[in-house]
């Protein structure tokens, strides 16, 4: 099967990238992403704003889940999709259309939301005690034992 055509997604991060387990144990890394778009109104010769449009983006492969979750609220990317996947949210029969990226890159120069900013650890990777590997500037909180960092 071919390609029909590619797919990229220009957003800014909402919320704190979320990890969890699959009931089969599969590891995954979400977060929620917005897409602000509008259009150029020529005839009143101003930007002319539309309704923002929201996406979940789900990384299942572990270089994404490690890059997706540095991720900080506010922080623009953008998302190469491998695949869109709609569902109802559970909570409040909303539709919800679920990405599952190819690639999900940090756009250099975004600013965060503003709050305390943590020191980078420099990309050191710490296996959990359940066997997960996390980016420790990520959750330097998980990070209490420091026989268990790794240098990438």
């Amino acid at each position: 099967m071919s390609q029909v055509f590619n797919c990229v997604i220009q957003g800014t991060v909402v919320g704190r990238p979320e990890s969890g387990h699959m009931a089969s144990g599969r590891a995954y890394v979400k977060f929620g992403l917005v897409h602000r778009t509008g259009y150029f109104d020529r005839k009143n010769s101003k930007w002319v704003t539309t309704a923002p449009m929201t996406f979940e983006v789900t990384c299942w492969d572990e270089q994404l889940m490690l890059r997706a979750s540095t991720f900080k609220p506010g922080n623009e990317v953008f998302v190469e999709v491998k695949k869109f996947v709609p569902y109802l949210d559970r909570t409040n029969d909303e539709p919800v259309m679920n990405i599952y990226p190819a690639n999900v890159l940090l756009i250099t120069g975004s600013t965060p939301a503003t709050g305390t900013s943590r020191g980078q650890r420099s990309g050191d990777l710490v296996v959990s005690p359940h066997g997960e590997k996390i980016a420790a500037d990520a959750w330097p909180e998980a990070v209490t034992d420091l026989t268990m960092v790794h240098h990438r």
